[in-house]
């Protein structure tokens, strides 16, 4: 309290309590499931950067519709959504590419500069009458979806400058009778009032015998209400999907290269209802082969191969026909490979590369349909390189008679190893020329210091010149495979022997004595 404060008789307070009800309301803008039972997922989120693109088709709704007029428009959403990796700053552009598959129509291009992980862009067509010439016509459209960085992006195969999916939708038109008869729902209001909802798929076009197919109808939505129900038809699919946004499908083997609708109806908080419906093609349970090298990639480290392939998941990869073999391509030898065991049945193998070079991976599979696949990766194992050594003392320096008569010298090490690797250990080094006939090549080392110090103190007594040495050794900055090193592969450098060697002024120390000083008195 100031002291400039008046001042007077005390007064009395009283301090209450009030209790008041009181809420929060958040919106959290995240997806929401509700499952009962037990759930299992066969997912993991991406650990490196990865592109998934969607395309969505908005018109027509329904999809097909009746042909009424001149034309019917088209209208494409796509959307691409970078997974895995955060640093938005490094994103160069956003591209997008929409055109009429096998049409002699140009491709429309749009760009998004804005640094996003998540971008879209929507793409208007036509189908005029003139090319319904049957009672139905489908028009394909090729969908493509980028992502340029401004500087590369390490990834498990390697660096890369772009991501890039491709995508499909068909839009139909018909003049008579619908080719698609869409699944019902009950309860639809005699004299409906509002806007309609609109239906919108999200769907592989291609998807392999065996394997689960994920439809998505989240898009969806009513221009003045909301979603209340959703009714899906998967004619030859196996499984089904309840009054849900999204859920699993998949095509038995004899289904291969047949062609089924899917098709959806959904309902608004009115009673209004949309429909729509997309197609997708059953192709043959192929697996596919892949690996990929993880680590340090450098020469003494340890990498880890692994096997990444795919397989239908009812038609699984046959463990034991796996076959894996580790190459030299340039550099290095195949006694420079070193690992443990087998390769055989491979899953996951620490390997260690004792040169540097280009090496090659490959892979075969066989999934238990009788496809077989074939893969390979190639990649650098880059040298492990000496440290860079180099350390600053004064030219010249003055013994001390309050010293002892001893000039002490500090020495600062500018030591680095140019790869991060770790140095742990530093000799220190002096000769002294003690003839004074100008070189040291006739003199001993002494060591003054082994300690791994940074910056160490010198005590040097006599008058002349001295040459410093320092010698710098490097522990693995990485993981490595102790059984397959041994201390000579350790780097080490020093700051006397070429090629690397500090320059010879750079690395002596003159010792001198002051002169007297010299006062005259008239």
């Amino acid at each position: 309290m100031s002291d400039n404060f008046p001042k007077g008789q005390w007064v009395e307070g009283r301090l209450y309590y009030v209790t008041l009800p009181y809420f929060f309301t958040a919106e959290a803008k995240v997806t929401s499931y509700s499952y009962a039972g037990t759930v299992t997922f066969d997912y993991s989120p991406p650990d490196q950067a990865t592109l998934n693109g969607t395309a969505t088709l908005e018109k027509p709704s329904p999809n097909p519709i009746k042909l009424d007029g001149s034309k019917v428009d088209v209208k494409i959403s796509v959307k691409g959504e970078l997974l895995g990796y955060e640093n938005s700053s490094n994103i160069e552009e956003w591209v997008f590419y929409a055109r009429e598959k096998d049409g002699s129509a140009k491709a429309d291009m749009k760009k998004e500069f804005g640094k996003m992980l998540t971008a879209s862009k929507s793409f208007d067509f036509q189908i005029p009458a003139s090319r319904v010439t049957g009672d139905s016509f489908k028009q394909d459209y090729a969908l493509t979806v980028i992502i340029r960085f401004k500087n590369p992006v390490v990834t498990k195969s390697g660096s890369i400058t772009s991501l890039e999916q491709k995508m499909e939708v068909s839009a139909g038109v018909y003049k008579k009778d619908t080719p698609i008869t869409y699944p019902s729902i009950p309860g639809t209001p005699s004299k409906p009032e509002g806007k309609p909802p609109i239906a919108r798929i999200s769907a592989p076009k291609y998807v392999k015998a065996g394997s689960d197919m994920m439809v998505y109808g989240g898009a969806s939505s009513d221009p003045d209400g909301y979603i209340t129900d959703y009714a899906w038809g998967t004619p030859g699919a196996e499984g089904g999907i309840e009054n849900t946004a999204r859920g699993y499908v998949w095509y038995t083997r004899d289904k291969v290269g047949q062609t089924f609708p899917i098709m959806l109806t959904v309902v608004d908080n009115d009673g209004l209802i949309g429909s729509t419906s997309t197609e997708v093609t059953v192709i043959e349970p192929t697996p596919s082969a892949s690996l990929e090298i993880t680590g340090a990639l450098k020469q003494n480290r340890k990498t880890t191969l692994t096997n990444s392939s795919q397989s239908p998941n009812r038609f699984p990869i046959i463990k034991s026909k796996t076959q894996v073999t580790i190459s030299a391509v340039s550099g290095g030898t195949s006694a420079d490979i070193r690992y443990s065991g087998s390769l055989a049945e491979l899953e996951s193998k620490d390997v260690l590369f004792r040169k540097p070079g280009k090496y090659k991976a490959t892979i075969h599979v066989e999934n238990t349909a009788g496809y077989g696949a074939d893969g390979e990766i190639t990649f650098d194992i880059v040298p492990d390189e000496v440290p860079s050594v180099y350390f600053d003392i004064p030219q010249k320096m003055y013994r001390d008679p309050e010293k002892g008569n001893k000039a002490i010298l500090q020495i600062m090490d500018r030591s680095f190893s140019t790869d991060k690797d770790d140095l742990n250990r530093r000799i220190w080094e002096y000769r002294y020329d003690s003839n004074n006939d100008g070189r040291f090549t006739d003199e001993k080392w002494e060591i003054f210091n082994n300690g791994n110090e940074i910056n160490p103190k010198l005590e040097l007594t006599q008058v002349g010149r001295y040459e410093i040495r320092l010698t710098v050794f490097e522990e693995f900055g990485q993981p490595t495979i102790e059984d397959y090193v041994t201390e000579a592969d350790r780097r080490s450098a020093d700051s006397y022997t070429d090629p690397i060697k500090q320059a010879l002024v750079e690395r002596t120390i003159e010792i001198d004595n002051r002169a007297p000083e010299v006062d005259w008195d008239l």
